[in-house]
């Protein structure tokens, strides 16, 4: 027994001498923050560097800025801008009071040696800076930027940048400098500047390859003050430079301001191959929503909805207010035309509507897809037979605390309702467990809300059982498919 005491206090000594660097360390040592990367004190000292040179010139203090929008908003961020994988270059920005070009994007880029040096520098005017994207405009593998300027009176300016020649030169040098002298010192402005590919004012703009030739393109949406010439023109690379490549009207009337939204996607196009779009919604001086469907095709846009009359084809002139959707989940967006459900004494079915959806084909014909009856309201809608159109009504009844119900009937020869409907579905926001209740059945649930649906007999064969509704029941998305 004594050996075996002996043997555990031998080895209990060899644990504690082993571990005493963990758990004998001094107090102070164990509140220490953790040592920050070569490369990370050699960015934030660069941009100390770059600001106080900034100081100096201008006699001013400089201030760090953020970008508003987008989806790049970081303070400071990072980017593979020549297209390797890594992530060498940071991105950080600045406002420099009284200047010319107070707004001053700049970029410095990290060595083999994990150092950095400031490489290239954006700059412009106005309040702030609205929105910067990264993308490769010529198709050479590294990428572009394009910014947009939000000047003092509420407009915008929207400027592409190319970065490559200045900042290899400006690596390059810095190597230079480095190896014969120290860290290489902050380049005066002059040789820091960016080159400017195109700068124009603009309502909205799009970054889409709309031609499919694998480089980015810049769409630009101008809306006419007037309301009689509003257009999208196409930035791309031709030949060698980069340069408008086409213009395009949109539909006549609309208002300043009244874009509403600008979606990328497609268009069905031969046998099946998706071909790019823009739909662009706007709303007319009339107070109507158009959407104008526009493509590239044979060397140049093309405006697929617009009429005679030079307004889109698709305008909502009801007061169903519905943008293009993918309601049948094949990844082109679907328009929508609202169709009013027939009338009858005891309904007010003129709340009611049902909605068709077509798509555009690439040769500009619009194809039926399906008919909707869509509860913005209560945020599903349902695909329906299309003999539905002139066959039913519909009630709602939010009278019950948590339970919003939608009724359907039948339309009898008359034009009547039948006494009974034939299905109601159901939204409960409270007292989930009356959703399995009186012959309900589930047809989705999400976070705070249970969607049901109860069939009843009705003479009349509405077509659909309990499986084919809940594969006909769907809920809106927040926006459009992109």
């Amino acid at each position: 027994m004594k050996r075996h005491w002996s043997a555990g206090l031998f080895w209990l000594a060899v644990l504690v001498l082993t571990l005493s660097g963990c758990f004998f360390r001094a107090p102070a040592d164990l509140y220490q923050s953790p040592e920050q990367s070569a490369d990370y004190l050699s960015l934030t000292q660069t941009i100390r560097n770059a600001k106080n040179a900034l100081s100096q010139e201008y006699g001013v203090e400089v201030e760090d800025i953020s970008v508003m929008s987008g989806n790049n908003t970081a303070l400071i961020q990072l980017q593979d801008m020549d297209g390797d994988g890594a992530t060498e270059t940071a991105v950080t920005f600045f406002r420099v009071p009284d200047a010319d070009r107070p707004l001053k994007i700049y970029f410095f880029t990290k060595s083999d040696e994990d150092t950095y040096t400031a490489s290239a520098v954006v700059e412009g005017t106005g309040s702030s800076i609205y929105r910067v994207d990264y993308v490769d405009l010529n198709g050479n593998g590294t990428k572009e930027v394009v910014v947009s300027w939000q000047m003092n009176t509420g407009a915008y300016l929207l400027g592409a940048y190319s970065l490559e020649e200045v900042m290899n030169r400006n690596v390059q040098q810095a190597a230079v400098s480095s190896t014969a002298s120290g860290p290489a010192a902050v380049p005066k402005q002059d040789a820091l500047r960016a080159e400017e590919w195109m700068t124009t004012a603009y309502t909205e703009y799009a970054l889409y390859d709309l031609d499919q030739d694998t480089r980015t393109e810049i769409a630009v949406i101008q809306v006419d003050p007037a309301g009689t010439n509003s257009t999208v023109q196409l930035y791309g690379w031709r030949d060698g430079t980069f340069m408008i490549r086409d213009t395009v009207s949109l539909s006549a009337g609309i208002v300043s301001n009244g874009i509403r939204n600008v979606a990328t996607n497609f268009l069905r196009g031969e046998e099946n191959v998706p071909v790019r779009a823009l739909y662009i919604s706007s709303e007319l001086a009339d107070g109507r929503h158009a959407v104008d469907v526009v493509t590239y095709r044979d060397g140049k846009l093309a405006n697929l909805s617009l009429d005679e009359t030079g307004v889109s084809r698709d305008v909502l002139d009801r007061y169903v207010d519905l943008d293009p959707a993918d309601v049948n989940e094949d990844g082109v967006l679907e328009l929508p035309s609202p169709i009013q459900l027939p009338s009858s004494s005891d309904t007010s079915a003129s709340d009611f509507w049902l909605i068709d959806w077509s798509q555009y084909t690439s040769r500009g014909t619009k194809e039926y897809v399906c008919t909707t009856y869509h509860n913005i309201a209560d945020g599903w809608y349902l695909t329906v037979p299309e003999d539905w159109k002139d066959q039913i009504t519909l009630s709602r009844n939010d009278f019950v605390t948590g339970q919003r119900a939608v009724s359907f009937y039948h339309l009898d020869g008359k034009g009547q309702r039948e006494s009974s409907p034939f299905l109601v579905i159901y939204k409960f926001t409270s007292q989930f467990s009356r959703a399995e209740t009186s012959n309900r059945f589930l047809l989705r649930e999400e976070e705070g809300a249970v969607y049901a649906a109860t069939f009843y007999d009705s003479d009349w064969n509405c077509g659909m059982d309990g499986t084919e509704l809940q594969a006909a029941f769907h809920l809106i998305q927040s926006s459009w498919s992109d």
